[in-house]
């Protein structure tokens, strides 16, 4: 065992100053951005505000979601700064937990770990370019796996001790998962449904088992709808829930018309809203994401072939395996979260991690297997090595430069694109993204940075520049530039001052 956690150690060592040398080449983008102000606020400034959020029920822009990981890195970067590199290592210590807990979860389970098999589990969490997206792109998602897991290694626990200790652990560990995120409670109730679909024989026990876990879900509910009542945006929390969720919406927008009747409001401004902030995809589009995941798709034909030889004489054995149960749930995961509304690419974790299980399940009782896997592993973390170079047209040297040169002033009021959040937030107080800060709330601002070729979440920024153009009191001079990426900063004057 000693062995083994050595092996997990060294080799997460490694991939994790791959990430710190390579953490730069990810561009902050919209998601990572909305996370962090919020948390460098409270840090820095002792506000929990932010001007990276969106308005919801006509309130000003606040956090909805779950605060845990906000929570969490606000001490982060208090304990320890607000620069790129620090802000996104909490996430790779937050990965190193996620392996610590699997590997004991595989072991109570009854896997006989070696070196060999630790290694190509190290490999294949840490390794895989979608995987490292995931843990890289400043997302509460790898805190939602942890807890997750944390929960899943509380119920192994429980099933066998059976001791009231045991059962509030499992309520704790519940609780936690959703202040952490609400998909994380909606995926423990999948794999609840799963193992309740799948063991017929032992409904009563889980059915007590369901019992713990929704008292900790409405602990873990109570916790959250506090800390929002007591910001008051109780009525914006609810329905953050309701536009994340693609079923939940199409529920929404069937009720509201009949309720708005029935209540005597007008419910008209409630379904645009929804109407313009839901995806509207079909399921088929909802699945197609995870077929697009190159290395999920790769290990998934691996293992069904891996399964299909090993038991081709005795079919039926597969009914009962643990690991052949492990690939079934990870090929239902998608599906269900999809049914529920919402199946993101940053979820994608959801129906890895069973999958890594159910190649670890395989490659421990067959050595060739381990062989194989190992080979696939070795190319997948090759391309996902490879994805962690920078982009051509992102050279975060020459964004660093641009900010630097300029010598902005802790007053300087900045209307600017996500990309610039490490290196502008530090400098000054007040920085406007309005990618997603609605333009309405902007105050008095003495800087725009345009992001000429940005995405589709920099076009509001044109849009403000265009605005400020066509405003006569106001003059905009351009005052310097940056190549890569392609940045235009303007000076605002006011006529009136």
């Amino acid at each position: 065992m000693k062995h083994c956690t050595c092996t997990y150690l060294l080799l997460s060592l490694f991939f994790i100053a791959v990430n710190v040398i390579t953490i730069d080449a990810l561009p902050p983008w919209i998601d990572e951005v909305m996370f962090a102000d919020t948390s460098y606020n409270a840090a820095v400034h002792g506000s929990w505000a932010t001007t990276a959020w969106y308005r919801v029920a006509g309130q000003y822009p606040f956090s909805t979601y779950p605060p845990l990981y906000q929570m969490l890195l606000t001490v982060w970067i208090w304990l320890f700064g607000g620069s790129m590199v620090v802000v996104r290592s909490m996430n790779l210590l937050i990965m190193f937990m996620l392996g610590g807990v699997w590997l004991r979860l595989m072991r109570c389970s009854g896997l006989p770990l070696t070196c060999l098999t630790t290694a190509l589990f190290t490999v294949l969490l840490w390794g895989t370019g979608e995987m490292a997206w995931m843990y890289r792109n400043g997302r509460p998602d790898m805190l939602c796996a942890l807890a997750c897991t944390v929960t899943i290694y509380a119920i192994v626990v429980h099933l066998s001790a059976k001791s009231r200790l045991s059962g509030m652990a499992v309520m704790a560990a519940s609780a936690i998962a959703l202040c952490a995120g609400i998909q994380a409670a909606a995926y423990l109730f999948v794999l609840w449904l799963f193992a309740f679909i799948v063991l017929s024989g032992r409904r009563r026990m889980l059915f007590r088992l369901l019992g713990l876990i929704l008292s900790g879900f409405c602990g873990g509910l109570l916790m959250v709808v506090a800390f929002m009542a007591a910001h008051g945006r109780l009525t914006a929390f609810a329905s953050s829930i309701i536009q994340y969720s693609d079923t939940l919406a199409a529920i929404a927008l069937a009720v509201l018309p009949w309720a708005g009747d029935v209540l005597g409001f007008s419910s008209e401004p409630y379904v645009q809203k929804l109407t313009v902030l839901t995806s509207g995809s079909g399921l088929g589009e909802s699945l197609a994401s995870i077929v697009a995941n190159r290395s999920y798709v790769v290990l998934f034909i691996a293992s069904v072939t891996a399964y299909a030889v090993c038991f081709r004489a005795n079919l039926r054995g597969l009914l009962h395996d643990k690991g052949a149960l492990m690939l079934l749930l990870a090929l239902s995961v998608p599906v269900c979260m999809s049914v529920a509304g919402r199946f993101a690419v940053y979820y994608h974790w959801m129906a890895y991690l069973p999958l890594l299980a159910a190649i670890m399940s395989i490659a421990v009782r067959h050595r060739s297997w381990c062989g194989i896997f190992g080979v696939l592993a070795i190319l997948l973390t090759g391309c996902g090595i490879q994805s962690m170079q920078p982009d051509r047209q992102w050279h975060y040297a020459d964004v660093r430069s641009f900010v630097q040169r300029h010598h902005f002033q802790p007053s300087d009021a900045v209307v600017c694109p996500f990309s610039l959040f490490y290196e502008l937030k530090p400098l000054c107080d007040t920085c406007y993204f309005v990618g997603i800060f609605p333009a309405e709330f902007v105050g008095h601002v003495d800087y725009i940075i345009e992001a000429n070729t940005g995405d589709a979440y920099d076009l509001p920024i044109t849009d403000y520049v265009s605005k400020q153009r066509a405003d006569t009191s106001v003059v905009l001079t351009p005052v310097d530039s940056c190549q890569h990426p392609s940045l235009t900063l303007y000076q605002v004057k006011h006529c009136d001052e």
